[in-house]
């Protein structure tokens, strides 16, 4: 979901002179809290788990929600985040052919008082990794998906633009501009990061889920006693930013945690949604997920599409789900993922299915390495299983 949008490029055009009055932030120029919560931000991949709602995620990046609003204090400068990713895969029983991935991200972000976030993602990526090698219905690589030219030139795209305004205490939340659905709809503590966590689109967001690109859109949401939520988004279909009243992907999700801020936190969600491209037709989804004793996880998606949507979109139902183990080894995080999970397209009777088992390490406060193993068996009568060794490397920043 990486296109350009000349709506939100003149934005940012129009954003940028204003940052001579503002102040580009380094950690040597705020004081000791400020700095405390600087290198909080630098290290967004520390997935938290106690986060007081991790259903609220942007851009991939865990706790964000919690630290953009105490670094509102500082209005009106502009600061900057981000998150650099390389990966290479390969199917080591078939003639090597190594496939790499590089992607970053650059996080710019300001505040307008207590109450008004504007933020941005720019991105650029190389490569589509593995699914051009093997056809698939869910991705082997959600981080893959090149922004360059067809002559090879980089290209650095805006994949997020967008302003947040929240009112009374936080209990109402209000994002707009360019979005991406996934960022808040179909969340996973334990599954939906591509960067750091699952590498296989399907253990990101469920397959069957047909949200549009990154485009023109509004999300609403309440939340009640830091427990219970609901919350309500629409997006356009494309991003030319043209007929904004029409044609719009509705999506409406409630959720709620028990025992938050503990070892035993769990989180339940469910979602229902409509695509105007399939005759209005609709679909819905759960996604729960439980931390065990502060170091294990077990976590599970599914989704199912009724048939007009089921067949313009090509999978009917999908399911997927795993469990995660977590622990801190002299300071340095370890972190282990398994999952499976199959999809069912339409008007067939064959699943495809799909596992993958990754291993964390933490070099620093910046820097992560970890190996994946996947496995894959597509749906055809000319397709075979696949079996793929990977690794990537992940840089915060």
């Amino acid at each position: 979901m990486r296109f350009r949008s000349n709506l939100i490029i003149l934005i940012l055009i129009l954003f940028l002179p204003f940052s001579g009055r503002s102040s580009i932030v380094f950690e040597g120029d705020t004081d000791e809290n400020d700095s405390t919560l600087i290198n909080q931000f630098f290290g967004l991949f520390e997935a938290d788990e106690n986060a007081d709602i991790p259903e609220a995620q942007r851009s991939k990046r865990k706790q964000v929600d919690e630290l953009l609003k105490a670094l509102t204090r500082r209005d009106g400068q502009l600061q900057f985040n981000g998150v650099a990713t390389a990966s290479f895969q390969v199917e080591p029983m078939k003639d090597a052919n190594y496939q790499g991935v590089g992607s970053f991200d650059i996080f710019a972000f300001t505040s307008f008082g207590q109450h008004t976030i504007l933020f941005f993602d720019l991105e650029a990526v190389g490569g589509n990794g593995p699914d051009q090698l093997i056809p698939n219905l869910t991705g082997l690589n959600a981080d893959g998906g090149t922004t360059q030219s067809p002559e090879g030139i980089d290209h650095l795209v805006v994949l997020e633009a967008w302003a947040e305004f929240r009112a009374m205490k936080d209990i109402f939340t209000v994002n707009i501009g360019k979005i991406d659905v996934t960022n808040y709809f179909d969340n996973n503590l334990h599954a939906n990061d591509e960067t750091s966590q699952f590498l296989s689109g399907a253990f990101v967001n469920s397959a069957a889920l047909p949200a549009p690109i990154n485009s023109p859109g509004i999300r609403l949401r309440t939340s009640f006693l830091s427990r219970f939520y609901f919350q309500f988004g629409l997006n356009s279909l494309d991003n030319s930013g043209n007929d904004l009243m029409h044609d719009h992907f509705k999506i409406a999700e409630t959720g709620f945690m028990l025992f938050p801020q503990t070892g035993w936190e769990a989180n339940f969600r469910i979602y229902g949604f409509e695509h105007p491209a399939a005759g209005d037709s609709r679909g819905f989804g759960i996604s729960a997920d439980e931390l065990i004793a502060g170091s294990f996880t077990v976590f599970g998606r599914y989704a199912k599409n009724e048939k007009e949507l089921a067949e313009w979109f090509g999978i009917e139902q999908a399911w997927s789900a795993g469990v995660g183990f977590k622990q801190l080894f002299l300071t340095r995080e370890f972190n282990i993922g398994l999952a499976f999970g199959e999809t069912k397209p339409f008007a067939q009777s064959e699943h495809e299915k799909l596992a993958e088992l990754y291993i964390s390490n933490q070099f620093n406060r910046w820097v992560y390495l970890s190996p994946h193993l996947q496995w894959i068996d597509p749906v055809g009568l000319d397709q075979k299983e696949h079996f793929l060794v990977g690794l990537r490397i992940n840089f915060s920043y």
